[in-house]
């Protein structure tokens, strides 16, 4: 029982570590590059692939050092701050960012206010083929692979969703849940800033639970919480037995919201299951969002 435990608790920790460093700079970066498809046409799965490809997903020392996230170079009209850095050739001169931000709209104005760029602004700008080649064609790479590259990406990654625009987000969603010991399960769960609360009726068949809990955002797609219900137990003569439980939950966004908890519940009266008395009660769920 120990070692389940520990297993359970430990298998967060081991998800987050393992989380895709691309994955993470979609999340993060995403509604910057939608804006500025916004107010200036350019494809969000373009920016963000140029943005992943060209800073190493965030993580070279130009993005980290100078914000720059585009390798755009100083050029003789830039009067702004400077970082040296060897990329074609050793110690070139890159323009420097107070923040990311300052990055992604200079990638606009870049690409909007030079000439050689302005026939991409004829494609559609759900075309990211044809404005990944026009990139190469223009002069912005010198690497030969830089279209497939960057359609590598989109297409990896999905990138070219983004280019629908920003969705209205919703915080109330309905769900199903599929797990263990609870084999399936109905729930609300209403997001609100970093905080999601919710209540769900799980079963095993043999026995019910319902319950109602609020999770806290503590770090990236990491959530920690607690929730308290009854379980429903119709072969014992007491069959609802109340219970606490402290919870761990990972939320993934991909083509459909899933997620990943686990926890230990602890009956608040003396609990049989099986013969057994029962102390403590680990769990694993599975929840994947209504559309």
């Amino acid at each position: 029982m120990k070692k389940y435990l520990l297993i359970v608790f430990l298998f967060p920790f081991f998800l987050v570590v393992a989380q895709n460093k691309t994955e993470s700079y979609i999340d993060k970066y995403s509604s910057a590059a939608i804006a500025e498809m916004e107010i200036y046409g350019i494809p969000a799965s373009i920016t963000l692939a140029q943005g992943i490809l060209e800073s190493g997903n965030g993580e070279s020392r130009l993005a980290v050092d100078g914000k720059n996230h585009f390798g755009i170079k100083c050029h003789s009209n830039w009067n702004g701050k400077t970082i040296i850095v060897d990329d074609d050739e050793k110690g070139e001169c890159f323009r420097k960012y107070s923040k990311v931000s300052e990055s992604f709209r200079d990638h606009s104005l870049f690409l909007t206010e030079r000439g050689r760029y302005s026939f991409l602004f004829e494609y559609n700008k759900t075309n990211y083929k044809k404005w990944a080649n026009g990139l190469k064609k223009a002069g912005y790479a010198t690497n030969p692979k830089y279209p497939t590259l960057l359609i590598d990406l989109i297409e990896k990654y999905d990138l070219s969703r983004f280019d629908k625009g920003a969705k209205r987000k919703k915080n109330l969603y309905f769900a199903h849940s599929y797990g263990l010991p609870f084999l399936m399960g109905l729930g609300a769960y209403y997001f609100n800033k970093k905080s999601m609360y919710f209540t769900e009726i799980n079963t095993s068949f043999s026995f019910s639970e319902a319950s109602i809990g609020y999770h806290y955002n503590l770090i990236n797609k990491f959530y920690i919480g607690a929730k308290g219900g009854v379980v429903y137990i119709p072969i014992e003569e007491v069959c609802i037995k109340p219970y606490l439980s402290p919870e761990f939950m990972i939320k993934r966004d991909k083509n459909k919201t899933i997620l990943i908890r686990g926890g230990v519940q602890f009956p608040l009266v003396e609990t049989q299951l099986l013969s057994k008395k029962v102390k403590l009660f680990p769990y694993l769920t599975f929840t994947y969002f209504l559309d």
